[in-house]
């Protein structure tokens, strides 16, 4: 764990707090690249390879049968589909608040508007290893089917080459009918160039680790991807009325997931850093993974004692962090303030967690300061917007006397001459 003061904090340290340092997608890449390359060149053939090499893929089959599919959730804890089955409707009820209207208005040259539709064919990454993402399945085929996409291609590692039947219903729950047991660059390039078994998606969404992240790197000039996502982070901004123990426990819950997680406190109250960092360690001793948090605790745990708490959102604004959480007097202030964020979680109750499975965000969020430029993953992501214009004979006549000067002056007066060709039949 680290502590710091911002007052007087070294430019160097806060350039480091900044940067992220410890994510190296250089060699990530470096060993994707060549996956990436055999699986476009040799489809199936190369992707079964991988896939139980890499995946534990038991057999040859590469494509979970629709029924497998089906019968997952009965043999999944009624508790369980029962939680999923909230998450659902809450990430859905959010989700279908989000709209891109479509429109259309006239002027005295011609009739214009914008179309939105949604893509036909998405790829979903699903990470496996260590836990089953059952979550990750609905953050992102809820808004993929919100926004009207057909078919959904997800693919997931699962583990020792099977995907647990948690993530087969939930994502049945979705209605997603096509899963593919692989992971990894893989997957990535699978989706991105299609293959016999998995055929080309036109958008890679979901989260993964570096070399998911490097796949998605080197494809995205021929597929569409969502974002590049980091480890995951969060960013606490406390003041002297703060709870430590409930701070500590969401840093706990980043900490958790990867030893490069980041969890950062900001606050005016030296006493709730001590106090928060004193839980911290305590929190760390008892946790189910521990080894995992206490790991990524020994840099990623940040304590840094500002002097108002201005300074702290100035800080908070200029990191992006993912995920960022406001327990302060008032924290509803703060939020009108705050301009560069992945989710917000507002006021002390507001635990992260109430956002990774079931407050009805979304949990896909920039990560390693893109909240400064991007957004969660959302409706959005799944359609295009196609503007279109119908130009009347005499808004021909109108408009080709400008086109005609500006053209003329980028030095493009063919240009110019389809305007004003327009124009002179209007005129016969």
């Amino acid at each position: 764990m680290l502590t710091y003061e911002l007052a007087g904090m070294p430019d160097a340290v806060r350039r480091q707090i900044m940067g992220r340092q410890g994510v190296d997608l250089v060699s990530a890449m470096e060993r994707a690249r060549p996956i990436v390359e055999d699986v476009r060149a040799r489809g199936d053939v190369s992707l079964r390879k991988y896939a139980q090499d890499l995946d534990g893929l038991m057999g040859a089959q590469l494509t979970i049968p629709v029924s497998e599919i089906r019968e997952a959730a009965g043999r999944v804890d009624n508790r369980v589909m029962g939680a999923l089955r909230v998450c659902k409707k809450r990430i859905e009820a959010f989700h279908r608040r989000q709209s891109i209207k479509p429109f259309s208005y006239a002027d005295e040259t011609a009739t214009m508007g914008q179309r939105v539709v949604p893509l036909g064919r998405v790829g979903v990454y699903v990470p496996g290893g260590t836990a089953d993402y059952m979550s990750s399945v609905l953050m992102t085929c809820v808004p993929a089917t919100v926004a009207g996409v057909k078919e959904i291609a997800l693919c997931t590692p699962g583990r020792a080459g099977k995907i647990p039947d948690t993530i087969l219903a939930a994502a049945n729950l979705c209605g997603v009918r096509e899963v593919h047991p692989v992971g990894g660059a893989q997957a990535v390039a699978a989706m991105a160039y299609g293959t016999a078994s998995v055929r080309k998606v036109q958008k890679i969404v979901g989260p993964g680790g570096a070399f998911v992240t490097a796949a998605k790197l080197l494809v995205r000039n021929d597929c569409e991807i969502d974002f590049l996502a980091g480890p995951s982070e969060v960013l606490v901004l406390a003041d002297e009325n703060a709870d430590p123990e409930l701070i500590a426990s969401d840093m706990l819950a980043q900490l958790e997931h990867d030893p490069l997680a980041r969890a950062i406190v900001l606050s005016t109250s030296r006493r709730v850093l001590e106090l928060a960092q004193k839980e911290l360690s305590g929190q760390i001793r008892t946790a189910g993974r521990s080894e995992i948090a206490a790991k990524a605790a020994e840099n990623g745990a940040i304590f840094v004692l500002v002097p108002k708490l201005p300074d702290a959102i100035s800080f908070a604004n200029e990191y992006a962090p993912e995920h960022l959480l406001i327990d302060v007097k008032n924290p509803e202030k703060v939020l009108e303030r705050i301009t560069n964020a992945g989710s917000v979680f507002v006021g002390r109750y507001s635990s992260v967690a109430f956002g990774d499975y079931c407050s009805g965000t979304n949990h896909i969020l920039p990560t390693k300061g893109a909240a400064s430029m991007k957004s969660s993953l959302s409706v959005y992501d799944f359609v295009k917007i196609i503007p279109y214009q119908s130009i009347t004979g005499e808004g021909a006549a109108q408009l080709a006397k400008v086109v005609d000067v500006l053209a003329r002056a980028e030095g493009l007066p063919a240009h110019a001459e389809a305007a004003l060709a327009r124009a002179r039949k209007v005129k016969r």
